[in-house]
């Protein structure tokens, strides 16, 4: 049995920030490593013809939003749905593989900070010069960073990763696999949790 846990997350989705938040405490208590694994879910929706929950009927994306909101005040968490929304997130993505590189021990960090700081407010997420100056703000190289985003090198990996994931049967963000078991969502942490803490059931 592995002792990681694969995390798979697009920085756009408003229910992998929520579980983005906790999945690394939640791992830790039960002696597991996050393995995080960025995605792009416009990539992954195109192959599962799909689409984002505020593009779908009105019915659903009103409900949608509702949801969102009112989860990510049963959290705890701050919650406004940007504008526009949703955005491409291969730079943050690119930059986070980049990371798993050089400070992998600082990817939770930046992945909590970012996401937090997109869905509190007016925030540049995927834009290279603002992802430079967070990542400068956390005392690693900015200008390294942004060259991550035009990197081939990164663009590749994170295109491997979006057919890794469609592979392993991923549709959606948050997407967790633990000992070969999928778990799709935030609601889905209870679930993880009495997983991790016995074994399996």
């Amino acid at each position: 049995m592995s002792n990681r846990i694969e995390y798979w997350f697009d920085y756009v989705s408003p229910y992998a920030y929520l579980t983005t938040q906790v999945i690394e405490e939640l791992a830790a208590k039960y002696g597991r490593e996050i393995e995080w694994k960025p995605m792009l879910l416009g990539v992954v929706f195109k192959t599962t013809n799909s689409s984002p929950l505020t593009m779908r009927p009105p019915i659903m994306a009103s409900y949608h939003q509702q949801d969102m909101e009112r989860s990510a005040r049963f959290a705890g968490l701050p919650f406004i749905l940007p504008k526009p929304f949703p955005i491409n997130t291969q730079n943050t993505a690119r930059v986070c593989l980049w990371m798993k590189e050089v400070a992998p021990e600082r990817v939770g960090e930046f992945t909590r900070g970012v996401t937090k700081t997109y869905f509190s407010g007016p925030a540049g997420l995927n834009d290279i010069a603002w992802l430079a100056e967070y990542v400068d703000q956390m005392g690693l190289d900015g200008a390294a960073a942004a060259a991550a985003c035009k990197d081939e090198r990164y663009k590749a990996q994170l295109a491997e990763a979006c057919e890794e994931a469609v592979g392993k049967g991923v549709f959606g963000a948050p997407w967790v696999i633990v000992d070969g078991e999928p778990f799709w969502g935030n609601d889905r942490l209870p679930q993880l949790e009495k997983w991790l803490a016995t074994g399996g059931f």
